[in-house]
């Protein structure tokens, strides 16, 4: 892996961000792992500096117009919330973002990611930005979750949990550079004021039906244009990004309120409650009542409105 800094993650992002997480977990009872979870208000950006972790981002919430650059020019992609950036050890990286940011980060140590390269993984990571990743999402919603139950710290769980998250991350990068990479080519025309005007609506409009050519035709484009432009720029298709909004969405109201389940699904566009059920547990592994369940027992859960 050569020469790292000794510089930890936890540090170089606190450092970076001049603040601390709003959650993080006990790195020595979990083997060195962290978990942090970060809640910026408005920030142009920040500097992350060179450390000695593998590093899995999470975008959560905020900015939908976060750009990076690694050891080279600025990403033409954003990334917008529900979607992954995968830092190796020893990179520095420049984030762009405009705007206030949520994000999960885990650090995996450079000791447990090198017990990690064997064989059967010959080549190195690489920096890897805003994709997403059903599996990689799961098992940070674990992490997170362990990490807020903290009188329950459960250290072979967690690492067997960390362990899978790395080597599914590993196998992608083995088969190499994954479908769906952003050519240079591939950018959203007028500079992104199109698509901030898309996302804006979007999210104004989460509990209406909203079909590709509305949306389309809300930018002046054709469909065939605004579906590859969509996802040249986020990095998924409108439908899949309208999905991760209306859960994110869902996600915020069983926090932060005590509306009915079957109100919110019909507040974030699901005509059933059991629609609803059968995609929030699709995307975060757990129901609706039971995620609300296991915010209610977390130690800092707000109170609901």
């Amino acid at each position: 892996m050569g020469n790292l800094s000794r510089l930890r993650a936890s540090d170089a992002f606190s450092q970076a961000l001049r603040a601390a997480p709003v959650l993080a977990n006990d790195e020595l009872a979990w083997g060195g792992i962290a978990v942090c979870d970060w809640d910026l208000p408005w920030v142009n950006g920040f500097d992350l500096e060179e450390n000695n972790d593998f590093i899995v981002a999470y975008h959560s919430a905020g900015s939908r117009t976060v750009r990076a650059a690694c050891n080279g020019p600025w990403t033409e992609s954003v990334s917008v919330p529900g979607l992954i950036s995968v830092i190796p050890p020893g990179r520095r990286v420049n984030y762009q973002i405009d705007g206030q940011v949520s994000f999960c980060s885990i650090h995996v140590p450079s000791t447990l990611l090198e017990g990690l390269l064997t064989s059967a993984f010959p080549v190195q990571p690489y920096f890897r930005f805003a994709f997403e990743d059903v599996f990689a999402r799961s098992c940070i919603e674990i992490l997170l979750n362990q990490a807020r139950r903290a009188h329950a710290d459960n250290f072979p769980y967690v690492h067997a949990v960390t362990r899978a998250l790395v080597l599914h991350l590993m196998e992608a990068f083995r088969q190499g550079r994954p479908r769906g990479t952003i050519d240079a080519g591939e950018k959203w025309d007028d500079t992104g004021v199109k698509l901030d005007a898309m996302l804006d609506m979007i999210d104004s409009r989460l509990g209406e039906p909203l079909t590709l050519d509305g949306m389309a035709k809300h930018v002046a484009v054709s469909r065939a244009h605004f579906v590859r432009r969509f996802r040249a720029v986020t990095g998924v298709s409108p439908h899949r990004y309208l999905t991760m909004r209306r859960i994110e969405k869902a996600k915020q109201l069983l926090r932060d309120t005590s509306m009915p389940l079957s109100q919110i699904g019909l507040n974030v566009g699901f005509g059933s409650q059991s629609h609803f059920t059968q995609v929030f547990h699709g995307e975060t592994g757990s129901t609706p009542s039971q995620y609300r369940a296991l915010r209610e027992a977390a130690p800092d859960a707000p109170k609901r409105l």
